[in-house]
């Protein structure tokens, strides 16, 4: 069977843009920001719209390492050419390739829908080498050639300013990218170097990142000579990074974490019972593809035996499992959690090594509007609250890419009621986060601002973004008004009513409510930022 070209490392990517007096606005959609359909989809619809003005230039590239760029935009290329004969000769177009992976294939979609199913578009190429990687692509205008070439030349020169691409081992790493790790992560210290005086910044979970333009994407774990002590971060690095054991050096060792942070959670979130067996077959799967697309490696001695290491990857999988439960477990397993919220673009390339079952929708909405009534019309305290937790896990196990992992687990001193895991491929699923919590108040009165701050409380210490409120009859007004400044916090409450569930016939409408509750806390205090 023919080794597909991996987009692992590659960076695709969409921008439009236009000059107004003397001015340059751009738009991007890339594949670190969205995933297979979901990049599709929002590809489309920003170049469908950027499409109505006629100032408007288009660029669909690939940025990477040199060799499987090249590779790429030679498939797309020729089947352009291909395509165009083909629509000659009255025959449909071809929009995948046997030679590309998914995302591959999305993109080369991308490309041959807008060229060959658009009048209009003349393709014209372009490439820029920067040495250890390049950027190379399809683009397209109205404008003269003169016109259109400078536009073109100063939207890729205002997006390498933004972005400072770079090679970090075999993966193309950009700013905004990078960046999206700490969003949410509290910051603990700033500490000077000794010997530069140059600054670094410590976060929560051990990183610290030197700010530094020499460095831009350098992050790493607090050097236990800074604390005088190791610390769990420490301990982290030191047991994900496979040089021990396997006697190779990846590099870079932050980038060959983050990848191991997003297996792990695979592993964490199936539904498989590992063993030793099991677990050594599809890590060494796992390293084949980091060692092909993602890190450099340089061999070393190994320090233990592959059956040891193999033993500490089973404990992490089944402490993982406990805190997405919803056991304590605040450091390493919150660390890891955080990480996923950014890093789960890695899991497209890793979904084929675990075995992920969707749970099966049943969704009857006879059957859920029966519930709702019966849980709302208990008299009984205990029932009343047992059956509005079932209709809250109905709901919820009809959403495709949740997963329900643990029901009234202690968490501290505090109760959760349901929690809940991403296990999707879905973009506007996993805006919510890696990890959900879950409360249901099933009052004859409203829910009070003192259990959103409960909320508030668990969804801090265990760091998700995201809480789901069963509140079958609403809020009060302060209630209200503490959800919109957790929203400004970027921890989102959703609120969902018995009234509001009633309304949902569907498995597809039960996830469009959640959806559009989310973005509407996320849009509120954006307009307020803005104002």
């Amino acid at each position: 069977m023919k080794e597909l070209i991996s987009s692992a490392g590659l960076l695709h990517l969409y921008l439009n843009g236009y000059e107004e007096d003397g001015m340059l606005y751009t738009q991007q959609v890339n594949t670190y920001n969205h995933i297979e359909d979901g990049f599709y989809q929002q590809l489309m619809k920003t170049a469908e719209e950027a499409d109505k003005d006629t100032k408007v230039v288009h660029i669909f590239a690939v940025a990477g390492i040199k060799e499987k760029v090249n590779q790429v935009l030679s498939i797309i290329e020729d089947e352009l050419k291909s395509n165009y004969q083909r629509l000659l000769s009255g025959k449909k177009i071809k929009k995948a390739s046997s030679k590309l992976d998914k995302t591959g294939n999305i993109f080369h979609q991308c490309v041959q829908e807008f060229f060959c199913e658009q009048p209009g578009h003349f393709p014209k190429r372009m490439y820029y080498d920067y040495d250890d990687f390049i950027v190379g692509g399809i683009c397209c205008n109205h404008l003269s050639n003169e016109i259109g070439d400078s536009v073109i030349n100063g939207i890729c020169s205002l997006w390498l300013e933004r972005e400072s691409p770079a090679l970090c081992g075999k993966q193309l790493m950009i700013r905004s990218f990078f960046m999206r790790d700490f969003i949410g992560r509290k910051v603990v210290a700033a500490l000077p170097e000794t010997q530069t005086g140059a600054w670094r910044l410590l976060f929560e979970g051990g990183h610290q990142v030197l700010l530094s333009e020499e460095a831009p994407y350098m992050k790493e774990t607090l050097h236990p000579d800074d604390l005088q002590a190791f610390c769990s971060s420490n301990l982290q690095s030191i047991l994900l990074n496979p040089i021990y054991s396997y006697g190779k050096w990846f590099q870079p060792n932050d980038i060959c974490e983050e990848w191991h942070k997003a297996f792990i959670y695979l592993c964490a979130v199936s539904d498989k019972e590992w063993d030793v067996p099991g677990i050594s077959k599809v890590y060494e799967h796992f390293l084949s593809i980091l060692e092909k697309n993602i890190c450099t490696t340089m061999n070393a001695p190994p320090f233990i035996s592959k059956e040891q290491y193999w033993n500490i990857l089973l404990q992490y999988i089944h402490d993982f499992r406990k805190f997405l439960k919803g056991d304590d477990e605040p450091v390493i397993s919150k660390d890891m959690y955080q990480t996923i919220n950014t890093r789960y673009v890695y899991l497209p390339y890793l979904w084929q090594l675990v075995d992920i079952q969707m749970p099966q929708q049943r969704f009857l909405a006879s059957e859920f509007h029966e519930l709702i009534n019966h849980a709302v019309g208990e008299k009984d305290t205990y029932k009343k609250g047992t059956l509005w937790e079932d209709t809250a896990a109905y709901m919820l196990s009809n959403v495709e890419g949740f997963k329900i992992t643990g029901r009234r687990i202690r968490a501290g001193a505090q109760e959760i009621d349901l929690s809940v895991v991403n296990t999707s491929l879905d973009d506007e699923i996993w805006q919510l986060g890696a990890y959900i919590l879950v409360e249901c108040k099933n009052w004859t009165t409203h829910v009070n601002i003192q259990q959103i701050r409960n909320i508030a409380h668990i969804s801090n210490m265990k760091g998700n973004k995201t809480a789901i409120l069963f509140a079958s009859n609403g809020l009060t007004e302060d209630a209200q008004e503490e959800i919109s400044r957790l929203a400004s916090e970027h921890l989102y409450v959703v609120c969902l009513t018995a009234d509001e569930l009633l309304q949902l016939n569907s498995a597809q409408e039960c996830k469009d409510l959640i959806i559009a509750k989310w973005l509407y806390l996320q849009n509120s205090v954006d307009l307020a930022s803005v104002i």
